[in-house]
């Protein structure tokens, strides 16, 4: 038994300051990143918003469960919350409504996935912890999908609604296949026609 406490003991002092930093920066992250999906989902006037937010939830709920694990490995202690300052920004953008919420949402996880990426590569690049550098190598990709995600307004598409011909949407009216109707009753007042000059004749 004492020579495994020294062993974890020793383990504890490997890591560097940079390392610990990164751990806690990095969870309250997750924390930020959960608790604004969970906003988006509550509160966006669009589905587009709200697929992005649960897929924010799903994606760094992943990277948080992996997060903890090293730190507990090494007896880093994470913090309950998000820091004041991400719990500040996120109040700021629920205050607000509407497609104002939205825009708010959006850009607030524009910066704060850029921010992340900066902390992952600085990781990589001075952190001595093969495993909490691993950390920050498998959540690049991930944060980077999301950023190109925020930026193209790109998502899953909106729960009920379908392709249409041509790749359009399809309205529940039948709008979508307006243009084929039309055409198809201009064919067959054509073949009408067509056969009544060729009975004149």
């Amino acid at each position: 038994m004492l020579a495994g406490t020294t062993a974890y003991a020793q383990g504890q002092q490997e890591l560097s300051e940079q390392d610990q930093a990164f751990l806690v920066a990095a969870h309250q992250n997750n924390l930020a990143e959960i608790a604004s999906g969970e906003a988006a989902v509550d509160q966006a006037s669009t589905e587009l918003v709200r697929a992005q937010g649960q897929i924010l939830i799903t994606d760094h709920t992943m990277l948080d469960e992996s997060l903890r694990q090293v730190a507990d490995a090494h007896g880093v202690q994470l913090p309950a919350e998000p820091t004041a300052e991400q719990q500040a920004q996120l109040a700021d953008v629920t205050a607000q409504q509407g497609a104002a919420f939205d825009q708010a949402w959006t850009q607030l996880q524009i910066a704060a996935h850029q921010a992340a990426l900066t902390l992952g590569e600085q990781e990589i690049q001075q952190g001595t912890a093969a495993d909490v550098i691993a950390l920050a190598e498998e959540a690049g990709p991930v944060i980077q999908k999301h950023l190109t995600m925020l930026q193209s307004g790109d998502a899953p598409a909106p729960h009920g609604v379908h392709a249409g011909m041509g790749g359009h949407a399809a309205s529940a009216d039948g709008v979508g296949m307006l243009p084929w109707v039309l055409a198809g009753c201009g064919l067959v007042v054509l073949a009408v026609s067509g056969a009544a000059l060729r009975r004149r004749a």
